[in-house]
């Protein structure tokens, strides 16, 4: 069914994709706003509102009443990553209503709740870019073949002087344009393998297994690095019992630039990080490597455990 005259058609099963699309990029920011505002409900029953209509019920003046109502709670938020989190639930719960017209301004009702809620991971974050592009990626990757196709039916994001502005347009052009060509990587090595596991010269580090980081999910890569530094950081901070063990290693397959890094912190990849889906021989381990300053491994736990907070993977693997 067809929910109103338009430029194209727009179903309802359609719509309640979209839904559900932005009420799970907004969710994990909506402990933001509980931190500082925790007996303030508008924007969590803004969530329960979209996600509702994106079950299967009828769509109604509860999402729209919702999404008001969030909106007024951004305006009273003391913060400002409490205020970009409750637009996010409001935007969710107003996406419900989304028009079929052939409008730019329109992708903002499609991606507003991801682009806000990146926005309010950075601004809780020290204003750090790496964090939203870290939200923006991971919502990219939770839009299924409907989302996109309906996307599709909208000309591209208008440009825009405000950050929220430029995630949106950021989000929207990883979700239309194919994602650009790997790197080939000439880097001769050596290369080296930080870890807490304990092995031996001979064995084949393989995808597949437990990530050493994070939720600690499936890694369909395994890393290494050409830095001297990279190795010993990632044997301390792997989860894991017992010590760090750092292990020289050889790629018996190509190798690409490690994303989490060159993507998102350091363009041009010079910390040399890569990652690959080909197995890794263990040539020998290594004994003199100089642990890695306290201070450092400090913040990054640190770090680590603010975006898991936020639903952010340390490992975007």
């Amino acid at each position: 069914m067809q929910t109103s005259p338009g430029d194209f058609g727009l179903t309802m099963d359609e719509l309640r994709a979209v839904a559900r699309f932005a009420v799970a990029c907004a969710e994990p920011s909506l402990v933001l706003f509980g931190k500082v505002c925790p007996d303030d409900p508008r924007p969590a029953a803004a969530l329960a509102a979209g996600r509702v209509f994106g079950d299967g019920a009828a769509r109604s003046r509860l999402q729209r009443t919702a999404a008001a109502d969030a909106h007024r709670a951004a305006s009273q938020a003391p913060t400002e990553a409490a205020r970009y989190a409750a637009l996010a639930a409001g935007d969710a719960a107003a996406a419900a209503y989304l028009h079929p017209r052939a409008k730019a301004t329109q992708v903002r009702h499609l991606l507003g709740a991801a682009a806000h809620a990146a926005r309010a991971a950075e601004a809780a974050r020290g204003d750090d870019p790496v964090v939203g592009e870290y939200v923006i990626t991971a919502a990219a990757r939770r839009a299924d073949a409907i989302v996109l196709d309906v996307l599709g039916r909208y000309p591209r994001a208008p440009a825009g002087r405000s950050r929220v502005a430029v995630l949106i347009q950021r989000l929207d052009g990883m979700l239309r344009d194919p994602a650009p060509t790997p790197r080939v990587v000439d880097d001769p090595g050596p290369f080296f393998h930080g870890t807490k596991a304990e092995l031996r010269p001979g064995d084949l580090l393989t995808p597949g297994r437990q990530s050493n980081y994070g939720s600690r999910r499936r890694a369909n890569h395994i890393y290494v690095t050409a830095s001297h530094e990279g190795a010993p950081l990632a044997a301390v901070l792997a989860a894991g019992e017992g010590p760090g063990r750092v292990y020289r290693v050889e790629p018996l397959g190509t190798i690409q630039d490690d994303p989490n890094v060159t993507d998102k912190r350091f363009p041009g990849n010079p910390t040399r990080s890569y990652r690959t889906t080909e197995p890794v021989r263990v040539v020998e381990q290594v004994f003199d490597w100089q642990p890695p300053p306290a201070q450092l491994v400090e913040r990054l736990r640190a770090s680590m455990a603010g975006l898991a907070e936020l639903g952010i993977e340390a490992m975007d693997d």
